[in-house]
C-alpha cells in the first residue's frame, strides 16, 4: 500500500541660475521614480494561468513556495500546482543555495500532487529532476515519495532501499519531520510484507534516538508504534487502542486527514486479525472519508479492496458487490484520469511555457527601466554635485566681490578728505628737492617748487569737479586751459607727483563717479548703468565695462546689484 505522498512539510529558511537648475534636476528625479512605480504589466486577459503568472511576475521563489503550500492545505491543487510549477520553471545551473532548496521542494510537492492524482509517471520524472539537482543531503526528503511509486508497482526492494536512505539522512540531519514519515513508511511496508519482525528492529532504533522537542508529530509516531508492536504481540484491543489515541493527537497536526488514513487502515487490519468483520467495516468507512479529503485516491481503492473482503467476510454479499464495484469503477477511472491527466499535462505545459515568455519579457523590459533609471540617476547625481559645485564658488565670489565692494566704497570715501592728499604732496615735495634737479625727465622744464605745487593744487580742483571731467570732450589740452598752463608742465605734473598719466587719472575719476552714483540710490537708482556711464564721459559702453572692471575688479551691474542691498541693509 503506497503511503500518502511527502508534501507541505518544509520551513524556507548660482544663485537664479543655480536656483532654476535645481528645479529642473527635483523634476526629472521626481519623474524618473514615479515613471517605474506605475509601469506596471497588467493581465490581458481572465485566463488563471495569465492572471497567476503575472500576478508573480516580480515575487521572490520563497514568497510564490509558500503560497503554493497555502494553496496546498486548503486542498485548492491547480493554484498549488501553478506556483510550484512558476518556481520550477526559474531554474538556472548558478542557482544560489536557497534558491536550490527552494526549487527542490517545489519539485517535490509538484510530484506529491500528481502522486495524489494517482499520475505516476509524472510525479516520479518531478522527483527524478531532484535527484538530477540535489544531493543526498537535499534530495532525502524526496525518497520518501519516490518509495510510494516503488510500493504502488509492488517493487517492495527499491522502495525499502530508498526509504532506508531516507531514514538514515534524516535521523543523521535531525529533521524529525522526514523522519517520522519515512518511519510510517516503513512501518506500513513491513505490515504489507508481513514483515513485523523488521519493524520491531525499526521501533527500536526510534525509541533510541534521543528526538527534541517532543511535540505532536513525536507523540503521533510513539503511538504508531506501541500500536505495531502490540500488533506483533497480538495483543490486537490494545492496539486499537493506541492507533485510536494516535488519531486523537493527529487533529493538531497539520495535513490531519493525511495523518488519519494510515491509522483507520491499521485500525482495519487489527479487527480483521480478530474476526471483527463488521468493526473493521466501520472502520473503513472512516478511512473512505479521509482519502477522499486527502485526495488519496490510491489508498481509496485499497479502501475499497478491504471492504469487500470484510463485507464478504461478514455475509453482506450485497455491499461486498457494491464495494467490490466501486473498487473496479475508481481503477477504470484513475487510468483513463491518468491519460486525460496527460493531455492536462501538455495543456499547462504549453500555457507556461507561454506565459513564462511573457514573464521574460517583462523581466527583460523591468531590467532596461533599471538601467535607464539608474543611468538617469547617475546623471543626476553629478548634476547635483556639479551644482553644489557651481553653488560653493558662486557663494566664494559672492564674497570675493563684496570684498572688492567695500574697498572701493573705502576709497571713495577717502576722496573726502581732501588735506590727506596736500600732506602727501608737501612730503613728495620735499623729497623732490634733495634730489639734483639736473636729472630726471623735465629737468629744462623751468618749473620751480612752488608754480608746481600751485599747479597741482589747479589740476586737483579740475579732476574733483565732476562739471568738468565727466564732459566728453575733456582732454588734457581743455585741462591745461582750465588751469592756465600748458600740456607739457600739465602732464609733468601728473607723472610726477600722482605716479600716473593723465588718461589713467581721468578714467579712475570717472568712474569713481560712476561709484558714487551707483551707491546714491536715492538720486541715481532709477537710472541704468549705461545712462551713468555717458553721463560721466564715456562714449562706448564695452570700454566703459572694461574699464570699471579693471579698476573696481566687479562689473557694473554687480556693484549696482550690492550697492542696492547695502541700502537695503
Amino acid at each position: 500500500m503506497a503511503q500518502a505522498p511527502c508534501i507541505g512539510n518544509v520551513a524556507i529558511h548660482r544663485s537664479e541660475q543655480s536656483s532654476g537648475l535645481l528645479r529642473m534636476v527635483w523634476a526629472l528625479l521626481l519623474f524618473f521614480l514615479v515613471m517605474p512605480l506605475t509601469a506596471r504589466p497588467s493581465s490581458s486577459d481572465g485566463n488563471e494561468p495569465s492572471r497567476i503568472y503575472v500576478k508573480y511576475a516580480d515575487i521572490p521563489l520563497a514568497d510564490i513556495y509558500h503560497d503554493g503550500i497555502e494553496h496546498l492545505s486548503k486542498g485548492d491543487l491547480d493554484k498549488a500546482l501553478a506556483c510550484f510549477s512558476l518556481v520550477t520553471s526559474h531554474y538556472r545551473p548558478d542557482m544560489s543555495e536557497e534558491e536550490k532548496r527552494i526549487y527542490a521542494y517545489a519539485l517535490n510537492n509538484a510530484g506529491g500532487i500528481a502522486m495524489m492524482q494517482s499520475d505516476y509517471s509524472v510525479a516520479f520524472s518531478y522527483f527524478m529532476k531532484v535527484i538530477d539537482i540535489a544531493d543526498d543531503s537535499l534530495a532525502y526528503r524526496t525518497y520518501n515519495n519516490i518509495a510510494g511509486i516503488y510500493i504502488y508497482y509492488n517493487d517492495y526492494v527499491n522502495a525499502r532501499k530508498y526509504l532506508n536512505k531516507a531514514y538514515d539522512i534524516s535521523e543523521e540531519r535531525h529533521d524529525w519531520g522526514p523522519l517520522y514519515n519515512t518511519l510510517h513508511n516503513l512501518l506500513d511496508l513491513d505490515w504489507d510484507m508481513d514483515s513485523l519482525q523488521k519493524s520491531q528492529e525499526l521501533i527500536r532504533r526510534f525509541r533510541g534516538t534521543k528526538i527534541s522537542p517532543q511535540d505532536a508529530q513525536y507523540r503521533f509516531a510513539c503511538k504508531i508504534c506501541d500500536g505495531m508492536e502490540d500488533m506483533y504481540h497480538r495483543s490486537y484491543e490494545r492496539s486499537v487502542a493506541s492507533f485510536r489515541q494516535s488519531i486523537a493527537i493527529a487533529q493538531g497536526l497539520p495535513f490531519i486527514s493525511t495523518h488519519e488514513v494510515p491509522v483507520y487502515m491499521y485500525i482495519a487490519k487489527a479487527y480483521m486479525q480478530m474476526g471483527e468483520y463488521r468493526k473493521a467495516a466501520e472502520s473503513l468507512d472512516s478511512c473512505e472519508i479521509k482519502s477522499r479529503e486527502s485526495h488519496s485516491l490510491d489508498m481509496l481503492i485499497n479502501t475499497y479492496k478491504y471492504q469487500a473482503m470484510c463485507y464478504e467476510q461478514s455475509g453482506e454479499t450485497q455491499r461486498a458487490r457494491e464495494a467490490r464495484y466501486r473498487y473496479m469503477e475508481l481503477k477504470d477511472s484513475v487510468s483513463s484520469a491518468n491519460e486525460y491527466g496527460k493531455i492536462k499535462d501538455m495543456q499547462f505545459l504549453h500555457e507556461s511555457m507561454k506565459y513564462e515568455s511573457q514573464l521574460t519579457e517583462l523581466r527583460a523590459e523591468k531590467r532596461l527601466r533599471n538601467i535607464v533609471t539608474m543611468t538617469i540617476l547617475s546623471g543626476l547625481f553629478l548634476a547635483l554635485v556639479f551644482l553644489g559645485f557651481m553653488i560653493w564658488q558662486n557663494r566664494r565670489l559672492s564674497r570675493s566681490n563684496k570684498d572688492l565692494f567695500n574697498k572701493n566704497v573705502a576709497l571713495i570715501k577717502q576722496e573726502e578728505h581732501e588735506q590727506e592728499l596736500h600732506q602727501q604732496y608737501a612730503t613728495l615735495l620735499e623729497q623732490y628737492k634733495s634730489k639734483e634737479h639736473d636729472s630726471g625727465r623735465y629737468r629744462s622744464s623751468g618749473l620751480t617748487d612752488e608754480s608746481r605745487q600751485q599747479l597741482l593744487q589747479c589740476i586737483r580742483d579740475v579732476m574733483h569737479d565732476p562739471g568738468q571731467f565727466c564732459q566728453d570732450d575733456f582732454t588734457i589740452d581743455k585741462l591745461a586751459s582750465l588751469v592756465g598752463s600748458n600740456t607739457k608742465y600739465v602732464s609733468q605734473v601728473i607723472n610726477e607727483t600722482i605716479g600716473k598719466n593723465f588718461n589713467t587719472l581721468l578714467n579712475e575719476q570717472r568712474i569713481t563717479e560712476v561709484c558714487k552714483r551707483l551707491v546714491d540710490t536715492e538720486h541715481y537708482g532709477s537710472k541704468t548703468n549705461e545712462a551713468i556711464a555717458e553721463e560721466v564721459g564715456f562714449k562706448s559702453r564695452s570700454h566703459f565695462i572694461r574699464t570699471f572692471k579693471k579698476i573696481t575688479g566687479l562689473t557694473p551691474s554687480q556693484y549696482q546689484r550690492m550697492a542696492k542691498e547695502e541700502a537695503r541693509a
